[in-house]
């Protein structure tokens, strides 16, 4: 009995052994399957997000390209208008140049007698300019006392005013004249820079 029992043992450990490996292998086509589904899977999005990206490639490519030709133009223009105002500005300078300040090109005078003759010349100019600087001056000297009689005026109307304006109102305009007034002190400022600049 415990041979029969040893055979049928080792026939049903068989049986178990046959049938595990069939069922490994059942299992192990069913991974298989599934694997080479999912490879296959992973391929074709691998293939559909290369021809996105390829597609994007070109366009973008298409778009540097377009942006090149259209900067090429562009650069062809300046330097057609560069070239252009080039030639005019040699043209100008050639004329200039026979103009020019050659003060001493067409003299009569000889030496000493040229040298004063100019220095009395700049001296004549600076004077005129000085005279033009002082007119200047004496007109933004009257403007300052203009603007401040009316900057007086204005006080005194809103002053005047104040009882029949809002608040908002009061304040809107008291700002306005305020503004004017700092506005004004610059102005005086200034002129009495340039004033100092004619004494010199």
């Amino acid at each position: 009995m415990i041979n029969i029992l040893k055979k049928t043992s080792g026939l049903f450990l068989l049986i178990l052994l046959i049938a595990g490996t069939s069922f490994a292998q059942q299992a192990n086509s069913n991974m298989k399957e599934k694997l080479e589904k999912s490879v296959k899977e992973g391929k074709d999005k691998t293939k559909q997000a290369l021809n996105k990206s390829e597609e994007k490639g070109k366009k973008g490519l298409e778009k540097a390209e377009k942006k090149e030709k259209e900067a090429e133009e562009k650069v062809k223009e300046k330097t057609e208008d560069v070239n252009e105002d080039d030639k005019n500005l040699t043209e100008k300078t050639k004329e200039n140049a026979k103009k020019g300040n050659a003060y001493g090109k067409d003299k009569v005078e000889e030496g000493k007698e040229f040298g004063q003759k100019r220095a009395l010349e700049a001296k004549q100019y600076k004077e005129k300019k000085k005279k033009e600087l002082n007119e200047v001056v004496t007109k933004g000297e009257e403007k300052t006392v203009e603007a401040k009689e009316k900057i007086k005026n204005a006080k005194d109307k809103l002053e005047k005013e104040k009882s029949q304006l809002s608040e908002d109102e009061y304040k809107v305009k008291k700002e306005k004249i305020e503004n004017a007034e700092k506005g004004l002190k610059e102005f005086e400022e200034r002129i009495k820079k340039e004033k100092a600049s004619i004494t010199e």
